[in-house]
């Protein structure tokens, strides 16, 4: 799952080579930004092929499908899974010919955990959440992968919409959540946004894992706000992935 993540920079991911330079706006799609705290129903910064062209367009967070009647979903359409995608009436059609890149500087989950405490002489275990952030290890960003939908309005008025596909977790994140946003490979940028391709055999190799070699994840403070403060580390002592079956309950996540 991913419901929450950070773009603090567009401009320098469009800035690291040729090909990205060449896709971004001229516009004011980055002004919005630095978003610390991107979360569904924002609208934020979206590479997709639009008119024959890749260009950056402002959508938001949550895919409204184009056959809606009123713009509106009847459940959460934020994460979409990547091994379903196939299958999905939803997504299906979304899958094969109008999918997008989304840039990010990294992303939160929420790690669980249990404590022993004792109250009036009676020992209680208690489950909590500990916020973690993650990133590249360098820092550097990246393009999660997504599908997108342009719902129109009665007058014509464009609505365009967005979610994050989501992969089963690294070595890195096991220990943290079960699922994480698919990232891309910065050589499979054009054959992701090419909507004339449309083989799903093809697309579907490319929604695995990133290298968890790559990564880093540290722990953040438990709140969400719009501040740089809410990617900086704080001391917490992480249980290690290959202990958490000995500190943690089993977890039952919801899908997507």
């Amino acid at each position: 799952m991913c419901g929450r993540y950070v773009l603090i920079d567009g401009k320098i991911l469009f800035a690291v080579s040729a090909q990205l330079q060449s896709w971004r706006n001229e516009g004011r799609d980055f002004d919005i930004l630095p978003k610390y705290d991107a979360r569904p129903s924002d609208l934020m910064p979206v590479v997709a092929q639009r008119e024959n062209k890749y260009r950056v367009q402002m959508m938001r967070w949550g895919l409204v499908p184009h056959w809606s009647k009123d713009g509106k979903t009847e459940f959460t359409t934020f994460n979409a899974r990547s091994e379903t995608l196939r299958t999905s009436a939803l997504f299906a059609p979304y899958f094969k010919s109008a999918r997008c890149l989304i840039p990010a500087d990294g992303f939160f989950e929420w790690m669980r955990y249990t404590t022993e405490t004792e109250v009036r002489g009676k020992k209680k275990t208690l489950e909590k959440k500990q916020k973690m952030f993650i990133s590249m290890k360098d820092r550097s960003p990246f393009m999660m992968a997504g599908l997108f939908s342009i719902w129109k309005k009665e007058n014509g008025e464009e609505y365009p919409t967005y979610t994050i596909i989501t992969t089963s977790s690294n070595e890195l994140l096991k220990g943290i959540h079960d699922r994480m946003p698919v990232i891309l490979d910065q050589k499979n940028y054009e054959v992701w946004l090419n909507r004339e391709i449309n083989d799903v055999d093809i697309l579907t190799t490319l929604l695995v894992p990133y290298p968890a070699q790559k990564m880093t994840a540290f722990p953040v403070v438990n709140k969400s706000e719009e501040s740089p403060a809410m990617i900086e580390r704080i001391e917490f002592e992480v249980p290690a992935a290959h202990d958490l079956m000995n500190v943690t309950k089993p977890i039952t996540v919801l899908k997507k």
